[in-house]
């Protein structure tokens, strides 16, 4: 484990010019000059050496929680329960970068979450759902146009009623609150009974209305509008041919839902919950798999914004963390990225070793800012970026590319 024993902004060279470069994920001579590798980046496999893997059909191999509760916890918990758990995760150490005071701002950032989480909307939010498409693609076929019918009008309630009846009956089954099939008379006289205990009668409008949102509810079916829907079917589409359909090799026996809950040797409590994992047992190697959606137009501009919001940071934080829990070796990232928008493209992106080390090294300077703001109880702003004894007076330098020659003018 890397530990430079740095702890104040000044001192790791935290400057408006080094965060710059990290910005800009520049390498060379930034790289080899400022920071020392945690291994040797001939240890982090390539794309090749996990295509032949999957290639050599070996045999998969479901891997338990249970046993990867090593140095650490690992478990399959709510969303709730992992924002209520009082740990840095890599949001924190994000804004440890920019200054202590964004890291004091940040560490309420999991209450607000749980809050939104708590009060969620039941609006569909079609990037979330592709995002959940890419490791469930039961998902692609459950998704539904609803007939345009008032909620206002008994008929159109009455036909509400009879479309989801329906679809229940067709798929034949439904889902519990567990999430777990069950069939359609199950369904419906669930349905009935949570009618009956909020206190609402069945034959009245009310009533008829909790019980067509408990058949929408226990069809496991998502309601959208019509681009939504051409959307996702295009998005199932991308999904089956790429490649020649290698996501399901890639996903099989794949974990997903996970919180790692760790104790640092610095003694911050740590947590990440990553999309998925996957084993070596399947694909070759033990890897982190994160799923992305995004606008971006192509993949040169998502390389830029992954630069910039310092996703490198979130995976060499999930290598180094889920690592030290699962006692495996995580020295892999594979990155899905979706568009949301045309022409819907899918990228399955095997991050290099260099970037994964840029990554640590900020988790790692960030860890040292955090621990000592924590020690201290002091959260300072920009003064940090100052030279000891200057009084909070910063020496400010505008970025490189200000300085090159201006184009001729006529």
């Amino acid at each position: 484990m890397h530990d430079s024993g740095v702890t104040r902004l000044e001192e790791v060279e935290l400057s408006a010019e080094t965060i710059s470069a990290l910005n800009k994920a520049e390498k060379g001579d930034f790289l080899s000059n400022r920071i020392d590798y945690t291994r040797p980046l001939t240890e982090y496999p390539k794309a090749d050496f996990i295509a032949k893997y999957i290639s050599g059909n070996y045999p998969k191999q479901r891997i338990y929680t249970k046993d990867l509760n090593i140095g650490g916890v690992a478990v399959q918990d709510s969303m709730e329960k992992y924002l209520e758990y009082d740990a840095y995760q890599s949001s924190h150490f994000k804004q440890a970068l920019l200054s202590p005071l964004h890291l004091a701002f940040s560490l309420d950032d999991d209450k607000k979450e749980l809050e939104k989480v708590k009060g969620k909307k039941a609006y569909f939010e079609i990037g979330e759902y592709l995002h959940q498409c890419m490791l469930e693609p039961t998902k692609f076929s459950r998704a539904i146009v609803e007939p345009n019918e008032s909620l206002a009008s008994k008929e159109g309630v009455s036909n509400l009623i009879k479309f989801w009846e329906k679809q229940i009956e067709l798929q034949g089954f439904g889902y519990d609150e567990k999430s777990d099939e069950i069939t359609v008379q199950e369904c419906l006289d669930i349905a009935i009974k949570e009618v009956e205990l909020s206190g609402l009668d069945i034959e009245k409008q009310d009533g008829k209305k909790a019980y067509y949102r408990a058949l929408k509810a226990l069809s496991g079916l998502e309601s959208v509008n019509e681009e939504h829907f051409l959307k996702i079917q295009i998005l199932k589409k991308q999904y089956g041919n790429y490649a020649g359909g290698m996501f399901k090799d890639l996903l099989l026996h794949s974990k997903r839902e996970i919180s790692f809950y760790y104790e640092h040797e610095s003694g911050l409590k740590m947590k990440c919950r990553p999309d998925a994992i996957q084993f070596e047992e399947n694909i070759g190697v033990n890897a982190i798999i994160s799923v992305k959606s995004t606008s971006c137009e192509d993949l040169r501009a998502f390389y830029y914004n992954a630069a910039k919001l310092h996703y490198d940071l979130t995976e060499g934080m999930y290598q180094e963390v889920i690592s030290s829990v699962t006692g495996r070796d995580f020295n892999t990232t594979i990155m899905i990225m979706l568009q949301t928008v045309p022409p819907f493209g899918i990228a399955v992106l095997v991050w290099s070793a260099d970037d994964i080390e840029t990554g640590k090294y900020k988790f790692h300077t960030a860890i040292d800012i955090a621990k000592k703001c924590k020690e201290e109880d002091s959260y300072k702003g920009y003064e940090s970026y100052a030279e000891d004894g200057n009084l909070g007076l910063i020496n400010m330098q505008l970025p490189g590319w200000n300085n090159r020659e201006l184009l001729p003018n006529n």
